[in-house]
Parts: C-alpha cells; structure tokens; sequence
C-alpha cells in the first residue's frame, strides 16, 4: 500500500469509527427488557367504555353494509339509464340547441336521401362529418354540408 491511498483511509475511517464507538456508548446503558403491559382494570368504567367502542363499531359495519347495498343499487340504476340513452340516441334521437328532443327522420328528404349528414356543435359552430370523433358525442344538430365552420380534424 503506497503512502497517498494510507493518507485517503486515514481521512475517511475516523467518521465511522467515532460511530460505532458511539453507537456502542449509547447502546450499553440501554435496558434491554420493556416493562410488561399493564393490566386492564376491571371496574365497570372500563367495560361500559368497551361496550361504546364495540356498539360504534357495529353501527360502522351496518352503515358500511347499507352503503355498499345503496352503491350496487345506483350502479343498476345508472346502467339502465345508459341502455335508455344508448336505445334512444341509436333511435336516430338527438338533443337540439334548446335541449328538445328531435328525430333524424324529420330531416330526411322526400327522395328518401338525408341531406342532413353532417354534426353541427352548438357551442362554437363547427361542421362535423360521420367520421370525425366529435360527431354526435358534442351538444348539437345534424345539419347540412353548408352549415357552419369545418372542423379542423376532420374537414367537415
């Protein structure tokens, strides 16, 4: 071992010695073995409060089980509603610019040819054609190929 690596070790090995040896200081006086648990006093104090505490625990278990029921319920509700709206949009349905009902038929020709293929967003106006993403998912109408601004996506 050359004399520049001894001068490194020298320079770095104090720190962990002082460490140990400190280590070794603390944990000597350090008890070992805890004092055992003490005893549950047995008055009648003692044990109305455990009645609370269990009474409150099965009224959270009650609660919990009647929330959970009230959760599957509404999940059922809330799956029926989407059938509804997905029977109804797939009806041809769709909710015009003052939220009333209007049907798809109504827009179709007397030459039995819709020239009404095209989703008009009523927020902003824009043109969208059947294979653009914001068709018929946005608050709108079916409208012409004339009718408002083109989408920038999709041309309309």
């Amino acid at each position: 071992m050359n004399l520049k690596t001894f001068k490194v070790l020298l320079r770095f090995v104090p720190f962990p010695l002082v460490a140990v040896l400190a280590g070794v200081l603390i944990a000597g006086p350090a008890e070992d073995s805890p004092e055992p648990a003490k005893a549950v006093a047995e008055s009648p104090e003692a044990h109305a409060e455990l009645r609370k505490i269990r009474d409150g625990i099965s009224r959270l278990l009650d609660e919990n089980t009647r929330l959970k029921d009230e959760n599957a319920q509404l999940r059922k509700e809330n799956q029926q509603l989407r059938r509804l709206l997905a029977e109804r949009a797939g009806a041809g349905k769709t909710v015009g610019p003052a939220n009333s009902p209007t049907d798809a038929s109504n827009a179709a020709v007397p030459g039995g040819e819709s020239t009404l293929t095209y989703w008009i967003s009523t927020s902003n106006g824009q043109r969208h054609n059947s294979r653009c993403r914001y068709f018929k998912t946005t608050e709108g109408r079916l409208g012409a190929p004339d009718e408002g601004k083109a989408c920038k996506l999709c041309g309309g």
